[in-house]
């Protein structure tokens, strides 16, 4: 049986390449690293594919980072986690400059590969690009432009290639590798970790560290092939095309901790104003629970009517709780029905909940959020403890 599957195999090998062409004994392939660039979509590198065979006059990038914004519901799309992607195939010398332009480095890696091995990945990438194929539900950190050149090659070589963990130093969850390689856009770090759910907080394999091209990169240069029972590195040769300084400049000014401190020292001096004198500021309550309950009402959104994989058991619901939407217009009475007591203590106890969650490394929050936290604590006390007593 085992003959046949291989025969049948290696009849498809050389139908794709009489239909796509042979690469000659000069070809290359390789895997492309860029930088991050300004955009947000930008800002964890990028990463493709250069097929190069000189006696052809070929030198393409292949190209899985595609999308139009243009395209209709693309924002849609994307929120409910069915933005299609496509692999693009074009001249290399524009890929190149392009991110030229754009001031972002990139380094190339020549895979050791033999020919025939070349030669599969480059009808596999043909193949992609028929107009049928080379669309694709993009997943940020499961399915991307990084993803694909781990898994193209991997379906071609099998076993034979072995990603090595002698490059990592340290466990890491994927929101900690996020956290990493965002740190120059902390407002966007803050919305992922918002938005994201526990999936993220479990140790990353070796493999899962590649949707981020900074690993791919560090991963084929630890990876080895096994050729006559002993294993040759992956990569035979590591070209720098063009450097940038570009990493180390931070992108946003105002950062999201500062802001949010500047929020909770504010409302709790004017929860103290309110203790003293024995007030409660209706408005301000009903914004609080109006916005953490809108921001419970779209994570729910997220985790239950959305097929992001990530937004599922999100904890973040705890403090972001959905009912305070409505609670929000029971709140802002002169008068409010006696059971509010009894919420805002039941709110009270999810936030001590919350913090042994965190304690506990179930899910990690983002440490912008302790002024919120403490925030809410505070006016939910205060609230609790007088605010929402009955006037005798």
């Amino acid at each position: 049986m085992k003959y046949l599957v291989f025969f049948v195999c290696l009849i498809f090998s050389f139908q794709a390449s009489a239909q796509f062409g042979r690469l000659s004994e000069q070809a290359e392939v390789s895997i492309i690293t860029v930088g991050p660039g300004a955009n947000l979509y930008d800002c964890f590198g990028h990463s493709a594919f250069r097929i190069k065979d000189p006696s052809k006059g070929l030198d393409r990038a292949y190209n899985y980072g595609q999308f139009d914004f243009s395209e209709g519901g693309f924002v849609g799309k994307f929120t409910m986690g069915i933005a299609q992607y496509r692999l693009g195939a074009y001249p290399f010398v524009n890929f190149y400059n392009n991110y030229v332009q754009e001031n972002r480095w990139l380094t190339e890696q020549v895979l050791n590969l033999s020919l025939e091995e070349k030669q599969a990945i480059y009808d596999a990438l043909e193949t992609n690009y028929l107009p049928e194929n080379r669309k694709y539900v993009y997943d940020p950190f499961f399915d991307n432009c990084a993803t694909r050149m781990r898994d193209i090659v991997k379906t071609v070589m099998g076993d034979a290639i072995s990603y090595n963990s002698d490059h990592l130093t340290k466990a890491s969850t994927i929101r900690s590798l996020v956290d990493e390689n965002s740190y120059n856009h902390p407002w966007v770090d803050l919305g992922i970790d918002v938005a994201l759910g526990t999936i993220l907080d479990k140790t990353a394999t070796p493999e899962q560290y590649m949707y981020l091209p900074d690993y791919v990169l560090a991963a084929y240069a630890n990876a080895s092939i096994i050729r006559d029972g002993k294993p040759v590195p992956a990569v035979k040769q590591t070209n720098k095309l063009f450097e940038s300084d570009y990493y180390e400049i931070r992108q946003e000014k105002l950062s999201p901790t500062l802001v949010m401190i500047v929020v909770a020292v504010t409302l709790i001096i004017f929860t103290i104003i309110d203790y003293i004198k024995g007030s409660r500021a209706r408005y301000m309550d009903f914004a609080i629970m109006f916005i953490t309950g809108f921001f419970g009402v779209f994570l729910l959104f997220l985790w239950f009517f959305t097929y992001h994989k990530t937004a599922v058991n999100n904890l973040n619901i705890l403090w972001a709780f959905a009912p305070n939407l409505v609670v929000a217009f029971y709140v802002i009475k002169r008068e409010p029905p006696k059971w509010l007591r009894v919420y805002v203590r039941f709110l009270f106890i999810l936030l001590i909940t919350m913090s042994f969650v965190w304690l506990l490394q179930l899910q990690v929050y983002n440490i912008t959020l302790v002024p919120i936290m403490l925030l809410l604590a505070v006016r939910y006390g205060f609230l609790w403890q007088k605010g929402l007593k009955p006037s005798n």
